[in-house]
């Protein structure tokens, strides 16, 4: 447990160093960092990690958690300094990504490999599952990305430039449950016993939850950091 709460830590502090960036190389650098966080989630998705939850045993989680988590925060951080419209490029930008990554580790799987190349078979294992897991991803994060940007900024046509913590807690929490019931039944059924899906989606929701809460103050530093106003 004390791995992941470093893990997720340094995930998130990464991630608002580097859409804090913007503050020097211009706000067009946050999609491609949104991209880069996507592709990057979507490698790492296929392996399930373990957690030990004191009293209630060990437990299964993609490790994809730490990165695609983050994505929220960059899709927040844009919805803020330049509104709806381009976070809604931004995330149709990336999801332009997903395409790409299918064919491109489809087609490597069956390229033969050279004679000197001898981690053929784990590489066909890890990226034969990655088309599944991009074609799940894919649906899950237009869905849901789509739902963050339009919540966020509902909410802030009621509150104005007031409570950025509240648009960001509240489209993140609502858009993530549906990104974890789309991501993981898509990606995992049948592959694994049912109860243990059931228990993916759970634990995967509620560290979401918790994530959701630590990279509000993050959200505010990177604002604070590339813009400078006053935020309540």
């Amino acid at each position: 447990m004390t791995y992941l709460i470093v893990a997720l830590l340094l995930t998130i502090s990464a991630t608002a160093l580097c859409c804090a960036s913007a503050r020097w190389l211009g706000h067009q650098v946050l999609p491609p960092i949104l991209a880069g966080s996507v592709v990057t989630s979507i490698f790492i998705a296929g392996k399930l990690g373990s957690i030990e939850l004191f009293g209630f045993g060990e437990f299964a989680i993609t490790v994809s958690i730490l990165v695609y988590s983050s994505t929220f925060l960059i899709t927040d951080v844009i919805s803020e300094l330049d509104g709806r419209q381009a976070a809604q490029r931004a995330v149709l930008g990336t999801a332009l990504c997903y395409p790409l990554v299918l064919l491109t580790s489809q087609l490597s799987v069956h390229w033969a490999p050279s004679s000197f190349y001898d981690n053929q078979a784990a590489f066909d294992s890890v990226m034969s599952f990655a088309g599944r897991i991009t074609l799940a991803s894919l649906v899950s994060y237009l869905v849901s990305q789509s739902i963050d940007v339009w919540t966020f900024h509902r909410i802030k046509q009621f509150t104005g430039e007031r409570h950025l913590w509240l648009r960001n807690n509240g489209s993140t929490l609502f858009s993530q449950g549906i990104d974890t019931l789309i991501f993981y039944g898509l990606a995992f059924f049948g592959t694994v016993p049912l109860m243990t899906l059931l228990q993916l989606m759970v634990l995967g929701y509620l560290l979401k939850l918790v994530i959701a809460l630590i990279d509000t103050p993050f959200v505010y530093a990177v604002i604070r950091a590339v813009r400078g106003p006053a935020l309540r």
